[in-house]
């Protein structure tokens, strides 16, 4: 494994839809990558690596990196950044568990940063627990495009190139802010230090969130795409238009917005996200995200790759709240409704 001196040298654990955007991201940014994939991945994961990006579409060419299948082969090797690309769910397997752990002593014989890309309510204890390292060494990070495997199947719709897109592995959309990934600010000297170095792409930016808001953002928003799934995952429209199930999702939100642990901010953010509110800004990300069909792409993620971490989370709030003594009756009853639905859709598969 090769790097060079004097760049940032960063391990991407996961190379998937997450892991290889960021990763071609960091690399514009003049740093060093290393991909740590699952054995029997490597070969199959070999340079150069295709990304489509809808933005421009336009394919982008990932050549730059390497790649291993197990942390014995990262020897005496120092990283400025571990990121870690596991969902919630994944991230407690016992194949995962054994994987932090080893990560856990490289991090405690170095001065690297790790970055958790998993949601859910305590996930982030269970990484400080598992890999024994403190607090100030585990930042929490979200990705702030959509993508997706090209073999997702989503629907083409202009001005995508269809042939273009079929020459790539993932695909890849920005927000209109550009920002590409975000960061907590726990430890203010790594945000920083990441932010500039992710940014110095100059294509794609890193914003940085509180602790407190990253609290928010990363359990809050589950119960739409539980909407969603209820309501077959139809374009945004007619989703909100069926009102009942629209104001129980927008309540639940607002149920774990106000847990205790989310303090002053969420009790008024449980305020102001109101069905009207809510379909707004789901409205605007639909327009906002084409060509790229936003919704198809929750059905494909929330819906399938990270349903089980979706799920987790929400059940975890609902029992963090009624431990609490806080009345959670509109979270209680859309995952009721949820788990009907699932019975009747296996019941009656298409």
């Amino acid at each position: 494994m090769t790097t060079q001196i004097n760049r940032p040298n960063i391990l991407i654990v996961g190379a998937g839809a997450v892991g290889v955007p960021v990763g071609y991201h960091l690399s514009l940014s003049d740093s060093d990558i290393t991909f740590l994939v699952r054995e029997g991945r490597k070969a199959l994961f070999q340079s150069p690596q295709q990304l489509y990006c809808y933005d421009d579409a336009t394919v982008k060419s990932f050549t730059d990196f390497n790649v291993i299948e197990n942390v014995s082969e990262l020897g005496d090797t120092k990283f400025q950044f571990i990121i870690i690309t596991l969902d919630g769910h994944t991230s407690r397997t016992i194949e995962s568990i054994d994987m932090l752990r080893k990560l856990g002593e490289m991090v405690r014989a170095s001065e690297a940063i790790v970055i958790m890309c998993g949601s859910g309510i305590g996930l982030r204890e269970h990484y400080l627990s598992v890999m024994q390292i403190s607090e100030q060494r585990l930042l929490r990070g979200v990705f702030g495009m959509l993508s997706h495997q090209t073999n997702a199947d989503l629907p083409i719709h202009a001005p995508t190139d269809r042939d273009k897109l079929a020459k790539t592995s993932v695909c890849y959309k920005h927000p209109k802010s550009r920002v590409g990934f975000q960061i907590e600010t726990n430890n203010k000297t790594a945000a920083n230090q990441f932010s500039q170095i992710y940014s110095q792409c100059e294509v794609s930016r890193c914003g940085q969130l509180s602790p407190t808001l990253f609290d928010l953002y990363s359990s809050i928003g589950f119960p739409v795409y539980a909407a969603c799934e209820i309501a077959g995952w139809k374009d945004f429209s007619t989703v909100v238009s069926n009102k009942e199930i629209w104001r129980i999702a927008c309540r639940a939100q607002g149920e774990i917005a106000a847990l205790p642990q989310h303090g002053l901010l969420g009790k008024m953010m449980a305020l102001f996200m109101g069905p009207r509110m809510m379909a707004k800004v789901h409205l605007k990300m639909e327009r906002d995200m084409m060509p790229l069909d936003y919704q198809a792409f929750n059905r494909f993620h929330h819906g399938g790759k990270v349903r089980a971490q979706d799920l987790e989370s929400m059940r975890n709030s609902l029992a963090e709240g009624e431990r609490r003594g806080h009345k959670m009756s509109a979270l209680q009853e859309l995952l009721k409704r949820l788990e009907v639905h699932e019975a009747v859709s296996q019941a009656n598969p298409r």
